[in-house]
């Protein structure tokens, strides 16, 4: 059997890729829908929350800094839509937890589990403490906010939707404390979609690949681009944010009602690609061994 092949994956061709607007989804079909997004302030949430406001709806957005979340506001005046903010940090249970309730006593049509992050390091520079706070930011808030939203959500028939990492279920070096607790999301996800179905409640993960946004620095998102997406993404592209964000307004209609404990990779392919180690001298040599 021959060898898997180390060759560069150039960037896929086609039309769709040409594309300069992926929206798909009808002008303001989330009109008088309520939703949550963590993180809302830059990235990945604050792609999400624009679009959903966008589309029409109410959006609480939850982040640490008040200035990315005032930005945020200000560039949501002229949508549809309505866009409120609340400085928070998630990881504060009972802070978080009580802004969620509140919000979502009139109902809640959408929890977006967004805010997240990680440092990477091989397994062996991980202190304990380290460990402790990438799961308590990436798992442990997650079930705060998504038990604190469980009755609005129910009263809706209201979607839950968990960012997670592509590769979730298969490692990646440099990324050990990060992929533990994300793993660890996924099995909540899908409990939650056995366990609150019968409340019309739909829960699921939704896997980026690489995503270049204003807050990956310049050298890790060149080094991203020209580096780690050709030799892991089969597609040979990053993530654009609103991939992820029209795949997660869809969730939120009435067309993504069956829907529930899924893993959607948007990813290009990545899961199944040679993975998309973070360490820059990875794998290590015979010499490092």
């Amino acid at each position: 059997m021959s060898a898997v092949s180390t060759r560069r994956h150039p960037p896929a061709q086609s039309g769709a890729w040409e594309a300069e607007d992926v929206r798909v989804l009808a002008p303001e079909i989330l009109a008088g829908k309520r939703a949550i997004v963590t993180g809302a302030g830059t990235g990945i949430g604050r792609g999400v929350t624009q679009r959903l406001v966008e589309l029409g709806a109410h959006v609480l957005g939850i982040g640490r800094r008040e200035e990315k979340l005032a930005a945020t506001a200000e560039a949501m005046e002229q949508l549809p839509g309505t866009f409120e903010w609340a400085s928070v940090d998630v990881r504060d249970a009972e802070a978080a937890r009580e802004i969620v309730r509140t919000f979502a006593q009139p109902g809640l049509d959408l929890l977006v589990n967004n805010a997240g992050g990680q440092f990477y390091a091989p397994l062996e520079n991980i202190s304990d403490n380290g460990f402790r706070s990438v799961v308590d930011l990436n798992l442990n808030a997650v079930f705060t906010l998504t038990s604190a939203a469980r009755q609005g959500l129910s009263q809706r028939g209201g979607s839950i939707v968990n960012i997670s990492l592509t590769g979730v279920d298969r490692g990646g070096a440099g990324m050990g404390h990060s992929l533990a607790a994300r793993a660890g999301v996924l099995a909540l996800t899908r409990t939650i979609a056995l366990e609150w179905a019968h409340l019309g409640i739909r829960a699921n993960c939704l896997g980026p690949g690489a995503v270049f946004t204003e807050e990956v620095p310049a050298e890790a998102t060149e080094h991203m681009r020209d580096q780690i997406v050709p030799e892991a993404v089969p597609v040979g592209r990053g993530t654009p944010v609103e991939d992820i964000a029209e795949t997660i307004a869809f969730l939120t209609t009435p067309a993504g009602r069956t829907i529930t404990g899924q893993l959607l990779q948007v990813d290009g392919g990545a899961h199944i690609g040679a993975g998309l180690h973070m360490l820059p001298d990875w794998p290590p040599t015979q010499e490092d061994s």
